[in-house]
């Protein structure tokens, strides 16, 4: 019991100097070399001189008052009765509108900046060639297009392309995509929850899903559609694994491959990303070796299909990769020390994430003898985002490039939420809500 306590509160002294020696260091930094872009170190701000701005808005009290009406039917208990087909669309509907009343903190500019910015992937549709010879294009044209479609493989744009050619282009269209995002990741986190862990896991998951503070950046970013993505494919590779038929787990297989695939070609990241599905498909190969190897078989061959399909019309996704990495190390990245954000990145992730995933994975580490099924996302998710970062392409601005591993990670905070023990559960999912809105009030962010 000692033992706990005293490496419980080493670590919460850790991360705690952590944050305050990425803020202290990054202001220094950020004076120094003006061109590392930060402004609210160890965040980027949209005032890259000081990102930061203490402002209300009546986005703040609709955000604190879903974080309250979700702490009020903890505590009643009426979250607890609730069948999985009614939590899954709650937490749907209110992890958007959490999102999204937060970003109302500035009015429609909050929703609408992330978007239209020129440096983002709408700017580029307009002048942009036909979508073939965009395609065959990309590579060698890449210094044509915005920072984010340099950034990036070309499957982001190409939506836009081809919803501006059915009339769907603009801003609110695309701003539309990141609240449906918002919507679409934590339905797909649950049901890959509920395949490996039941209704119960289910309730306790829902509610850090819908508040954790990452929601910042939910609506502001491309990232959050990535996210969704992402997370789609995951739970239809865990369902197939956990089908009782090979012909489940074909076609379960074949909508996981392809989403996995879909993936990688809206963002370099979806490779170190396919580390969170990999941890359930190898457990669930030791105990349904027929169904795994035909799930993940049909996933391959799905993948390999897109990657075909993408290298029919001209784009090789890493020649692409290549191009990226040499816009990345010539651009703001080489002013940007890993020394640095080595830290600084580390502490973006535990603030994005909330105070109640660090005391989760603390509390994981304790049970690490007897795991809880959401044990396996987690693991997956803290690889993919140490693969990340070890890779040095992620040297800031993760609180919207780790989006990806966030929401898996965050479920390590389901072990301290339970209907018996009200008081925790209460602290717990306020300590997000009251981390998410205080963040927003004081942050300006880029995205």
């Amino acid at each position: 019991m000692i033992r706990r306590i005293v490496v419980t509160t080493i670590a919460w002294a850790a991360a705690l100097v952590a944050i305050a020696w990425s803020v202290r260091e990054g202001r220094e930094l950020q004076r120094e070399s003006p061109e590392i872009f930060l402004g609210a170190a160890p965040f980027v701000g949209r005032n890259f001189r000081d990102g930061w701005d203490w402002r209300f808005g009546w986005g703040l009290v609709g955000a604190a008052a879903v974080g309250a009406a979700l702490i009020v039917a903890m505590w009643r208990g009426w979250w607890w009765t609730w069948r999985s087909r009614i939590i899954v669309p709650v937490t749907a509907m209110t992890s958007a509108a959490f999102a999204v009343l937060l970003a109302l903190t500035d009015g429609t500019d909050g929703l609408r900046y992330g978007a239209e910015h020129e440096t983002e992937y709408l700017a580029n549709v307009a002048t942009m060639p036909p979508l073939g010879e965009f395609l065959r294009t990309f590579v060698e044209r890449i210094d044509d297009y915005s920072v984010h479609v340099r950034g990036h493989p070309p499957g982001f744009v190409s939506v836009l392309w081809l919803m501006d050619r059915i009339g769907l282009g603009g801003v609110w269209p695309t701003v539309t995509l990141s609240v449906l995002g918002a919507a679409v990741l934590p339905v797909a986190v649950l049901i890959a929850v509920h395949a490996r862990g039941g209704a119960e896991w289910v309730r306790r998951c829902a509610p850090l899903l819908i508040v954790a503070p990452y929601a910042l950046w939910m609506i502001t970013s491309g990232d959050a559609v990535f996210s969704a993505v992402g997370a789609c494919g995951v739970a239809a590779c865990v369902l197939g694994a956990q089908a009782t038929t090979w012909r489940r787990a074909a076609a379960w297989g074949l909508l996981g491959g392809l989403g996995l695939a879909a993936l990688l070609f809206l963002t370099y990241g979806g490779a170190t990303f396919l580390l969170v599905p990999l941890v359930p498909t190898l457990l669930a190969w030791r105990h349904r070796r027929l169904t795994t190897t035909t799930m993940a078989f049909t996933a391959a061959v799905a993948a390999a299909a897109v990657t075909a399909a993408f290298a029919a019309a001209g784009f090789w996704w890493f020649d692409g990769a290549r191009a990226t990495r040499e816009q990345y190390w010539a651009g703001t990245a080489q002013f940007r020390p890993f020394g640095y954000f080595m830290v600084a990145n580390l502490a973006v992730a535990v603030i994005a994430m909330g105070p109640a995933t660090y005391a989760g994975l603390l509390r994981l580490w304790h049970l690490r003898r007897t795991p809880p099924p959401i044990a396996v996302f987690v693991v997956g998710g803290l690889l993919a985002l140490a693969a990340s970062h070890l890779s040095q392409y992620t040297r800031g601005e993760v609180e919207r490039i780790w989006l990806l591993f966030y929401p898996w990670i965050v479920l390590a905070g389901a072990t301290l939420v339970s209907r018996e023990a009200r008081v925790r559960t209460t602290v717990v999912i306020g300590a997000q809500v009251v981390t998410a809105v205080l963040l927003q009030a004081a942050l300006v962010s880029k995205w």
